[in-house]
């Protein structure tokens, strides 16, 4: 199969780049061809990679997107599929690359167009936000034009289903690569140790990062010796150091800013739990890198966090879900975590996530069936 994937690349987009870069590496080592653009928004050393091509755009970072943007991302879309194409199928690596179905539907024809939900636009929907009804309706029509709509997450199927009222959907989760953890790699915090935590996130209004601050305030001033490290990077970034030094946290916050993705993993062996403040997510990759690590994990009660803790048959015995906004709660199961990790006499073994391959072959076989049945017959598909 020939296939074209708009989306996000590391170092731009969060974990959606990771996810994208994760399918289109996936798919190549099943001999599939795949040409992978992405926009990049700053000039930040970008890595080169087989099948990756670069180019300059303000893509959008919220919902709706500028008339040059849309004309830029348009235009290269177009060129690229003329220069490269044709292709069987076309996927669109994230909702917020729904703009571009039109440009591409014009050199691409009736052929399959695949968008990736990953839920920053269906969310949006479904709140309680307000969005201006023109850009809904714009929105909506898009989400109809797709041949097929892949859900990372059950809730997000179930969202396009009532918002959309579509009929295409199916469920799969990213395939996420992880290096290989075992029971031994675990280590117990000894009695008396101090608390370490870790949130990897977008510093963007909502993951609510402000939040996680005032979660180690209110730990320190209970005289808990506790230490977060922050990866990530956003809008909110300067907000939340001018916090951090009103409270006078600057020895029990280390804010390490963008890094890549082996750093986050780094951290993430050093801890001990994960925080994570999301008032809304599509399937938090972190949580599922927490669990995965044999990690506790914090986290705010959205509709994704709570599908990753609930996964398996029985809640992930270390993770603990708090209303959004809770932070006195939050800070009492951080807590409450810590002292049930220094009760146990040997590590809880990790839960095993889908293993990445078993999913490439799973959306592979998506896309052979796309070809041989009406799309209307895809049904929510339960890994």
């Amino acid at each position: 199969m020939k296939i074209l994937l708009l989306s996000v690349h590391p170092p731009e987009g969060g974990g959606s780049a990771y996810s994208s870069q994760e399918l289109a590496s996936g798919l190549r080592c099943l001999g599939h061809e795949v040409l992978h653009l992405s926009p990049y928004k700053s000039a930040a050393s970008r890595a080169e990679y087989q099948g990756l091509n670069w180019f300059p755009a303000d893509f959008p970072a919220d919902i709706g997107i500028s008339l040059q943007a849309q004309s830029d991302i348009d235009n290269y879309a177009q060129a690229a599929y003329l220069k490269h194409g044709p292709f069987d199928y076309v996927i669109l690596g994230r909702e917020s690359f729904l703009w571009h179905l039109p440009a591409l539907r014009l050199v691409h024809y009736d052929k399959p167009v695949i968008l990736i939900c990953r839920g920053a636009y269906i969310n949006r929907l479904v709140g309680g936000d307000p969005i201006e009804e023109k850009l809904r309706e714009q929105l909506i029509k898009l989400y109809r034009g797709c041949d097929l709509i892949v859900c990372i997450a059950r809730h997000l199927a179930k969202s396009i289903n009532r918002v959309v009222e579509a009929n295409n959907t199916f469920f799969l989760p990213n395939p996420i690569v992880l290096p290989s953890f075992n029971q031994a790699d675990i280590k117990i915090p000894a009695a008396g140790e101090p608390i370490h935590l870790l949130m990897a996130a977008q510093i963007k209004p909502r993951k609510r990062p402000l939040d996680a601050i005032e979660i180690i305030r209110i730990l320190v001033e209970r005289q808990v010796d506790v230490h977060l490290t922050i990866c990530g990077d956003g809008s909110d970034m300067k907000a939340m150091l001018n916090l951090i030094n009103h409270y006078g946290l600057e020895k029990h916050i280390l804010v390490k800013g963008r890094v890549d993705r082996q750093e986050v993993l780094s951290c993430l062996n050093r801890v001990e739990t994960v925080l994570l403040c999301s008032e809304n997510e599509g399937r938090p990759r972190i949580l599922q890198e927490a669990i995965a690590a044999g990690k506790g994990v914090v986290a705010y009660d959205n509709a994704g966090s709570r599908e990753v803790l609930t996964e398996w048959s029985t809640q992930w015995p270390l993770g603990r879900l708090i209303p959004i906004g809770n932070t006195q709660a939050a800070s009492q199961a951080i807590l409450d975590l810590a002292n049930y990790l220094r009760s146990k006499p040997e590590p809880l073994p990790p839960l095993q996530l889908p293993q990445p391959l078993e999913v490439t072959y799973q959306y592979e076989a998506m896309l052979k069936a796309l070809k041989s049945q009406p799309v209307a017959q895809a049904e929510l598909h339960p890994v």
